[in-house]
């Protein structure tokens, strides 16, 4: 069903980027906002009430998740989350000899490029390649592990194709050849979407905007007896790991957002939609798909329409009030996605990708309009 956004209608195809807000979530902030303005670090009764409210969050989450209350840390964003977890551990062998680590060619901004600032600061960085729906194979990543490697840092499933990777299941692998390696694993994608193993990892990202919550709302799960060296100093918030004034608002509807998330989770649906769509795609000659049919996330979809300019294609749905996207919201000011470009696919087909991702709101009605309204698109307008 189009739905109204900010006044006019619209079908949003692009939730990997980010998604809508719960109502109840943002009515729960407003209610913190104007109830409480108090700093929670503070000695007296109003901010532990505050500090109560954040601690049992967290403990809900941790409850959620199958972790211990004191594995969970607040952060500001799954970026940050991918940066404090990286670097945190990368920067504990700084000026101590050269040190390596093994990553991807698709892994999300945050995790590339903190690795490329490690690489300028004296690091090995191994970076593995997908095979053609972007799958990084984990046979890959044992062979890829030096007797200097420090960490193996792989999203769970990748925010352009879908793609899902089972690095937990090699965990106890790498934990036999060096038990000293720290796995890290990306898992905005799949926060709230599909159960996690997180016993099989050293460290784990989330964010709330990707099941309606709040943007700027993170979190880091870390195992116990795993160490960071903190990236933010001058506080004891986050057990000594990011000092600052807590985001408690933000912190404290967390809990709330990933509950509702689940009570509305259907996977059934998920899968439904996604089979609908993938063999409409599938059964048109002119488009190829880039994601798999088995191995991937229900909620993303990537397919190129080799020959047809991606910006006219993007003009003509957006006309009609249809939103998807080419790559990943953190690389639009490149030509060509990176995600894209490693995949062993032809160019053509690179320079052509399109990425449409759904929320649980997502209707098949709106994926038969968006497809339709993309076949007379391709109808309509002129190749090259």
């Amino acid at each position: 069903m189009l739905r109204k956004q900010g006044g006019y209608t619209m079908i949003y195809l692009d939730n990997a980027a980010t998604t809508k807000p719960n109502p109840e979530v943002i009515a729960t902030i407003n209610n913190l906002m104007n109830d409480y303005f108090i700093n929670a670090d503070s000695p007296y009764l109003p901010a532990l009430t505050i500090n109560k409210m954040q601690d049992k969050a967290r403990q809900l989450l941790a409850a959620n998740l199958k972790v211990k209350n004191e594995e969970l840390i607040f952060v500001g964003s799954g970026s940050e989350a991918n940066n404090m977890a990286i670097k945190g551990i990368a920067f504990k062998y700084l000026n101590k000899g050269k040190y390596h680590i093994i990553t991807s060619m698709i892994e999300h901004a945050s995790v590339y490029e903190s690795m490329q600032q490690l690489e300028k600061l004296g690091f090995e960085v191994t970076y593995l390649m997908p095979d053609e729906s972007g799958v990084i194979d984990n046979d890959k990543i044992l062979a890829a592990i030096k007797d200097n490697t420090i960490l193996i840092s792989l999203m769970k499933i990748n925010s352009e194709v879908g793609s899902i990777n089972n690095l937990e299941t090699i965990y106890q692998k790498i934990k036999a050849i060096n038990s000293n390696i720290v796995v890290h694993c990306d898992c905005v994608q799949a926060f709230g979407k599909y159960e996690l193993e997180l016993q099989n990892y050293d460290l784990a990202s989330f964010s709330a905007h990707k099941i309606n919550g709040i943007k700027g709302s993170g979190l880091l799960y870390k195992k116990q007896g795993i160490n960071l060296l903190p990236l933010i100093s001058g506080g004891q918030q986050e057990f000594g790991l990011r000092a600052g004034t807590a985001n408690y608002y933000y912190n404290i509807v967390l809990a709330k957002t990933l509950r509702l998330y689940l009570e509305k989770l259907d996977l059934r649906k998920a899968q439904e939609n996604f089979a609908y769509i993938y063999q409409l795609l599938e059964n048109d000659e002119r488009i190829k798909l880039n994601s798999s049919k088995n191995n991937n996330s229900f909620f993303i979809v990537n397919f190129s329409i080799p020959g047809y300019k991606p910006e006219v294609i993007l003009n003509y749905l957006e006309a009609k009030g249809i939103y998807i996207a080419t790559k990943s919201a953190c690389s639009t000011n490149v030509k060509r996605s990176r995600v894209i470009d490693a995949l062993p696919i032809a160019d053509i087909n690179k320079d052509s990708a399109f990425r449409i991702s759904f929320s649980l709101e997502t209707t098949k009605e709106e994926l038969t309009i968006f497809y339709n309204e993309l076949s007379a698109c391709l109808t309509t307008i002129v190749r090259g």
